[in-house]
């Protein structure tokens, strides 16, 4: 396995890699984008093709093409190499040493496969799936997308397709992790199907794997009081908070449209994917998850919402807005009038219609403004009062200040009054403080002074062209306290070959090579000539210097202290020379100060 790693690296080169999932600009030595892990505006992931690594220094993570994927895709380490190995043309040696766990997931992955295959085929080939044939075909849905979609019938009689799953050698275990079957109440060795007597669309993951079912009740149904959609249950496999309907078709067509309309139910993303719009998606609600925000990232940063139209009064939506927008998404509304009450409806009796609304959505912030004038009398004290109270909440998780700033003039106009009132009942409304913090280099520890100088010292150093030249140039002007520094430093400054910055981390020891990729990574953000390099280096060194110096002045006053109690007039002479020394050195570095 270890040899095949080492081969796929060989093969694969960490910029074209990443590149196929993000956009990559090129900065000096390195490449960067905005991360994918965490919300940002300002790009802070970078990729160096010279250690064939990335990282953020936004929120630390790194690592190689693997680390990537598995983060990427949420992968675990098997999946990414199999994938890498597509990428690089290598074909896998079978491994017999799965663990249990992947085998697990394999064994679920597969019989989800069969479930699909079965329930499509009831649905297009078999007279039990006449009925709910009939009625999908009547919607508009055609075969092709029935077939595309792998959309599906579960017959009343459970016994059919478990029978079917059991004579493919899938255990009773199985089936009943899948979350698909359980036990019957009445009969405990019987095992039912929770979708019998629906409409099944699979549940794909992005790389369209089934991982679970959705099941809709058909109007045919003999009981009324069956709840009209259920979906599988949390799994092994399928987790709601990660699952977004059609992505694994959507997802090109995502990044090639540079936007994604998100819709609430899968008929909803199916009638316009069927006619044309296919850079759409479908979650369960109006609550985005986190997850769900994150994996949209991945392939755009606009937002275009076709929900329930009074989403903009619902909490959860307000929560969802909110966390998209400190993600950095642009998010704007997909308007449908009082004529259609979702985007299946608009698309099956007017496709033109609804395409024309697409091209001319509304941005979000405005949209919750008019739904409020829309619900209550601007005109009223009370209605003022309802408006402030349905907007504001919305409003006051705006991001940017300038945006905000605007909205709250744009309220303040439609309700005729003050803004600095509308900001004096936005300052009322609860707000969470601010929780992150970028840093250069993040860490979980703090960080003293003398660190930082010293990994700034470092970073400027690695940052120039020809840093082996540089480091014994300044070798005898300062001395590394923190030893990983001082290690990394002395190996340069003894380099006796050209600086090459991988076989460099290669002759490091395994503890210190994480420690140079931050290093070397973070000359990106210097971005310093070389005159305003070495100013910067003798600055830093000036203030670790004076660091130290003032230091050595208190350990002092204390040994001059012991020795006047102590009555030692000797060394009293020597200490109080020294001090002098020490303070005649600082003075001439605050002279020097640049």
């Amino acid at each position: 396995m270890e040899s095949q790693v080492e081969e796929i690296k060989k093969k694969l080169d960490v910029v074209d890699v990443i590149g196929k999932y993000l956009p990559l600009k090129k900065r000096g030595r390195h490449f960067v984008a905005c991360c994918p892990f965490h919300g940002e505006k300002t790009p802070s992931f970078t990729v160096s093709p010279e250690l064939q690594i990335f990282k953020c220094f936004g929120c630390g993570k790194a690592g190689d093409i693997f680390t990537f994927v598995q983060e990427f895709d949420h992968l675990d380490f098997r999946d990414a190499l199999e994938e890498l190995a597509k990428m690089a043309g290598v074909t896998l040696i079978k491994d017999e040493h799965l663990s249990e766990i992947e085998r697990h997931h394999k064994r679920l992955v597969d019989l989800n496969y069969e479930v699909a295959k079965f329930y499509n085929y009831i649905l297009t080939s078999h007279p039990l799936g006449k009925l709910a044939l009939d009625y999908i075909l009547n919607r508009g849905t055609t075969l092709d997308t029935i077939k595309l979609f792998k959309i599906g019938y579960s017959p009343a009689n459970s016994t059919l397709i478990t029978s079917y799953l059991l004579k493919k050698n899938f255990t009773v275990d199985e089936l009943i992790a899948t979350g698909t079957f359980g036990h019957s109440q009445y009969n405990q060795r019987q095992l039912y199907d929770r979708f019998q007597d629906r409409l099944v669309f699979p549940l794909c993951d992005f790389r369209d794997r089934v991982l679970g079912f959705s099941g809709r009740i058909l109007p045919t149904s003999k009981n009324p009081n069956l709840a009209k959609y259920i979906n599988s249950p949390e799994t092994d496999l399928y987790h709601k908070s990660q699952m977004l309907f059609g992505l694994n078709l959507a997802k090109e067509s995502i990044k090639k449209a540079k936007s994604v309309i998100v819709v609430e139910g899968e008929f909803d993303m199916v009638s316009p994917y069927q006619n044309g719009v296919s850079n759409i998606v479908a979650i369960k609600g109006t609550a985005f998850t986190e997850d769900q925000l994150h994996l949209l990232k991945r392939y755009t940063d606009t937002l275009i919402l076709g929900l329930d139209s009074d989403f903009a009064g619902n909490n959860s939506a307000r929560k969802s807005i909110a966390l998209a927008d400190s993600l950095g998404f642009d998010i704007s509304v997909l308007q449908l009038g009082e004529k259609y009450k979702d985007p299946d409806e608009a698309v099956r009796d007017d496709p033109d219609f609804f395409k024309k609304q697409v091209e001319s959505v509304v941005p979000v912030w405005d949209f919750i403004i008019a739904s409020a004038l829309k619900t209550f009398d601007p005109t009223t004290i009370r209605g003022k009062k309802e408006i402030l109270s349905m907007v504001l909440p919305f409003l006051v998780k705006i991001t940017n200040s300038v945006v905000q700033s605007d909205y709250y003039h744009k309220l303040a106009s439609e309700i005729g009054s003050d803004v600095d009132a509308v900001i004096s009942e936005a300052n009322k409304v609860n707000r969470p403080e601010a929780s992150v913090v970028t840093t250069l280099h993040t860490s979980s520890e703090k960080i003293n002074k003398v660190e930082q100088l010293e990994d700034y010292l470092l970073s400027l150093i690695f940052s120039s062209q020809k840093p082996h030249l540089l480091a014994p140039k300044i070798v005898d002007q300062i001395e590394f306290t923190l030893p990983r520094f001082k290690n990394i430093f002395t190996n340069l400054s003894v380099l006796t070959t050209d600086f090459n910055p991988k076989t460099f981390a290669d002759s490091l020891s395994p503890e210190l090579s994480p420690v140079f990729n931050n290093l070397y990574l973070a000359g990106t953000y210097l971005n310093l000539d070389s005159h305003h390099r070495l100013l910067e280096i003798k600055k830093t060194i000036n203030q670790l210097l004076t660091i130290s110096l003032k230091q050595r002045q208190v350990d002092i006053s204390s040994q001059i202290a012991r020795a006047e109690s102590a009555r030692d007039d000797t060394l009293i002479n020597q200490l109080e020379l020294e001090y002098n020394s020490i303070l005649q050195q600082l003075s001439s570095l605050q002279s020097t100060k640049t």
